[in-house]
């Protein structure tokens, strides 16, 4: 009944037996359904934050090894619904989701994510055929550009600009800080 008390004094510890480290590494669950979870838990937050409702784009996290030994993770942005927007804003809110995986893991190594985009064929897009050669041509392009211009963001008065000089850049101008 009492055995405890038959062993007189404390018995020796057991040694410590460790196991190799490939038992170890393949016993231990990877991390990388850790970091699929948390790529997809920023998306979906990011998507609220924006306002961007979550049925209009979808994330997949793939695993890609683009050397032995070595594991990256494609985060593929699926354009589920036609928004001509996202072709304008598409890196704009990849910055945003990168910001947002930064948030919930600040240790994150962004050097091992790659984001893909990539078109759902149900979409909606209504390009189905490429246009005619001649509109991707230089004199196109530079037409509609300059028809377009980005706002100063740091000239807020809006003071009319100058010609572009011989190199086609805009003069430095001058401003009282």
């Amino acid at each position: 009944m009492f055995k405890f008390l038959r062993n007189g004094g404390p018995k020796a510890p057991s040694p410590i037996v460790t196991a190799p480290e490939t038992a170890f590494r393949d016993s231990v669950p990877s991390l990388t359904g850790v970091r699929r979870e948390l790529i997809k838990t920023a998306f979906r937050d990011t998507l609220r934050q924006q306002g961007i409702p979550l049925e209009w784009v979808s994330c997949e996290v793939i695993t890609v090894s683009p050397a032995p030994g070595e594991e990256m993770l494609q985060v593929q942005l699926v354009l589920m619904q036609w928004q001509e927007t996202f072709l304008r804003y598409g890196p704009a809110l990849e910055n945003v989701l990168l910001r947002e995986i930064d948030r919930l893991d600040p240790s994150t190594n962004h050097v091992k994510h790659q984001i893909t985009w990539r078109f759902s064929p149900d979409c909606g897009c209504p390009f189905t055929v490429m246009p005619p050669p001649h509109i991707w041509s230089h004199a196109e392009t530079a037409a509609d550009t300059a028809k377009v211009e980005a706002p100063d963001i740091l000239d807020r008065r809006r003071t009319p600009r100058a010609a572009p000089n011989d190199d086609g850049y805009q003069p430095t101008q001058l401003t009282r800080l």
